[in-house]
């Protein structure tokens, strides 16, 4: 009841605040407008009504000033297009009347532009566009790009749907793009040509044949990885065919369209074919064989050297705490009653476990067309998970713990640090879950080292 209240009364503050500021700033820009400040007194009406949307001074105030303001920003129009002089200059005068009007009007303050600057402004924003327009399709002659689209944005904000402007500035945008794509795509930059006519098909899939020519970039310059199976030097190929299998998860999620990776079940069957079983492929020589085999241009080899997962063990500790509690107690001069806090020593236990898995696997990138080791890397992990708190079979917001020589600790910092410890949590991750986690980490790496190489390889 006390917090709605108390909201209650900061909302009226506020009210009064708003009511309070309004009205002396009416009467400020009564004061500049009687001064034949008008451009000054209508800001100040504005900000009046926006502190105070009902003030009715303020309103009367900004019809009377704000038609002045807008007449000498029309007079400012017609001067500009009766001189004969820039056609955007005068749609620009216009357009700065009309947004003087707009925004007095949203203010609930109506003001009105006379019907002949309506006819006035339509025939000079008519010409104006007629000129962009012209200008707009010498630039495109010119093969000015960049300049033409630049008009034709003013036309399309002057009047969206001009002619076929629109289509013109498209046009503009994209044709650039197509020209630089086909030059880099016969010149062998495959990604970059790829990154072109992707630009273009975004923006209009139907633009030429610029949805086939990045097809075409795409299947030359794409280049496909063989992950064949990891070998184990310490008897764990369930790990080595787990790293194997997140290192094919990592690499088919890259965003990298050029990067494919051979199927699995394709490589499955030729290693079958081939008779070569998980231990069958140690050497780069028969990975090269392999991966010919498969219609690879690399081959990625890995080895587990080292894995192991360490449960830890529970280990339990006893403490000395205080407990505190009330006694009752007669003051002897005045016979008033009163409690007196006091502490008796209690046992708390607290608990600690730490989980832990290590890891250590090599890798190669070997690329079939020129044998060259195109990554190598030895990849070291570890990964660990502990809980530690505490437990009280007593009532724990009495639990005080026990300073270095065994008295009542009744500092904060070591009062809150015990509460942590009784509300800690009691669960943490096997060993098991901790080498999964290794796994998709380390083999995260891997996939970001292959997509670096690629991206030097593919320009």
């Amino acid at each position: 009841m006390r917090h709605t209240t108390h909201i209650a009364l900061l909302l009226i503050s506020a009210l009064l605040l708003a009511c309070t500021g309004s009205k002396p700033m009416a009467k400020r820009a009564g004061k500049l407008d009687a001064a034949g400040m008008y451009s000054e007194a209508a800001e100040m009406y504005l900000q009046s009504l926006m502190r105070n949307n009902r003030n009715v001074d303020a309103k009367i105030g900004l019809k009377k000033t704000g038609q002045i303001v807008l007449d000498e920003k029309l007079g400012t129009f017609f001067r500009s297009m009766a001189t004969g002089g820039n056609k955007a200059a005068s749609v620009a005068a216009y357009q700065e009347a009309e947004m003087f009007r707009d925004r007095v009007q949203r203010m609930g303050v109506m003001l009105t532009i006379p019907e002949h600057y309506q006819t006035d402004f339509a025939r000079v924003k008519d010409e104006h566009l007629l000129d962009l327009y012209e200008e707009g399709q010498a630039r495109l002659a010119e093969q000015d790009f960049m300049g033409a689209e630049k008009v034709f944005a003013r036309i399309a904000k002057l009047e969206p749907n001009y002619r076929d402007a629109s289509s013109l500035q498209t046009l503009a945008y994209l044709e650039p793009l197509y020209r630089a794509g086909r030059i880099d795509l016969e010149a062998g930059r495959y990604r970059k040509a790829y990154d072109e006519f992707d630009r273009i098909v975004k923006r209009d899939a139907g633009y030429k044949d610029a949805s086939a020519l990045r097809q075409e970039a795409l299947n030359k310059g794409r280049y496909s990885i063989a992950v064949l199976p990891f070998t184990s030097a310490n008897k764990r190929d369930d790990v080595a065919a787990k790293i194997q299998a997140y290192a094919m998860t990592s690499l088919t999620r890259t965003t990298d369209p050029f990067l494919r990776v051979v199927d699995r079940e394709n490589m499955d069957r030729i290693l079958e074919e081939q008779r070569l079983g998980l231990s069958g492929i140690v050497d780069e020589q028969t990975a090269v064989r392999v991966g010919n085999l498969m219609g690879a241009q690399a081959v990625l080899i890995g080895t587990l050297l080292s894995y192991n997962e360490s449960p830890g063990q529970l280990r339990r500790s006893t403490k000395n705490g205080f407990e505190s509690y009330s006694v009752q107690m007669t003051n002897q001069e005045t016979g008033e009653k009163y409690f007196e806090t006091r502490y008796k020593p209690v046992k708390y236990s607290e608990f600690f476990q730490e989980n832990v898995a290590r890891m250590s696997f090599s890798y190669r990138l070997v690329s079939l067309e020129t044998g060259e080791v195109l990554v190598s890397k030895v990849v070291d992990r570890e990964a660990k998970d502990h809980m530690y708190y505490a437990h009280y079979e007593g009532n724990r917001d009495r639990l005080f713990p026990a300073s270095g020589n065994n008295t009542v600790e009744l500092g904060s910092r070591a009062r809150n640090d015990l509460r942590g410890l009784l509300g800690a949590p009691r669960d943490l991750k096997s060993s098991a879950a901790l080498g999964n986690q290794l796994l998709e980490e380390a083999t995260s790496g891997l996939a970001g080292a292959v997509q670096q190489e690629l991206a030097q390889r593919i320009p």
